[in-house]
């Protein structure tokens, strides 16, 4: 559970979806508090970026994806760069009235990341100023296996019918030809048996 009280003006919740929410990717998917929002894009002013899971550092994927290695986000949703406090994550409410996540400022406002250092700055914007805003990482994960749906398993291939002795009988696919063979054997055998005592004459007494 990530929470945070954000300056005096913004109050963010951020709920990591547990592992049974099916999440397989590198980076976290969130769930707000607050909505059915469920997203793993965190947005900054000029950037939109993600949370490692393995190392809960922040990664660029806007084009190149980039590990922002100086970046450290707390249990807490706090975010500090070389060790110094760099604001926090957590959502917000976007210009399309939508629940999105954002990376602000301890003032509430939207950072700007410096596409160089990496370094995040302090913006006068609001994430109510911007629209079309994202959610979902895999539109810009440079991997794109790591998003691809895994198909759906093939259904069990039908059984063979198959004529033994005038009679049809059906045949998982696994059945080995030894079986198949053995199986005819058998029932042919048996099948000569009956009909032979059938055809036996019988004994008349006197």
């Amino acid at each position: 559970m990530l929470k945070n009280t954000v300056g005096a003006a913004v109050a963010m919740v951020l709920t990591i979806a547990p592992t049974t929410f099916a999440q397989t990717k590198p980076w976290e998917l969130f769930l707000d508090a607050n909505s059915s929002a469920a997203c793993d894009v965190i947005n900054a002013n000029n950037a939109q970026l993600v949370l490692l899971t393995a190392t809960g550092q922040l990664s660029i994927v806007t084009q190149t994806d980039v590990t922002l290695q100086d970046t450290q986000v707390d249990a807490d949703g706090f975010v500090t760069f070389e060790g110094n406090p760099a604001g926090a994550i957590g959502f917000a409410t976007d210009g399309d009235g939508l629940r999105s996540i954002w990376w602000m400022s301890l003032t509430g406002t939207v950072v700007d990341v410096d596409g160089f250092t990496g370094e995040p700055t302090q913006t006068n914007k609001l994430p109510s100023e911007f629209v079309d805003v994202a959610c979902d990482a895999c539109q810009f994960w440079d991997d794109a296996t790591v998003c691809a749906a895994a198909p759906p398993p093939e259904p069990p291939p039908p059984p063979v019918t198959v004529n033994l002795c005038g009679q049809s009988i059906q045949i998982p696919i696994g059945l080995t030809a030894a079986g198949l063979a053995t199986l005819s054997f058998v029932r042919c055998r048996r099948r000569g048996i009956s009909t032979s005592q059938e055809a036996s004459p019988q004994p008349i007494d006197g």
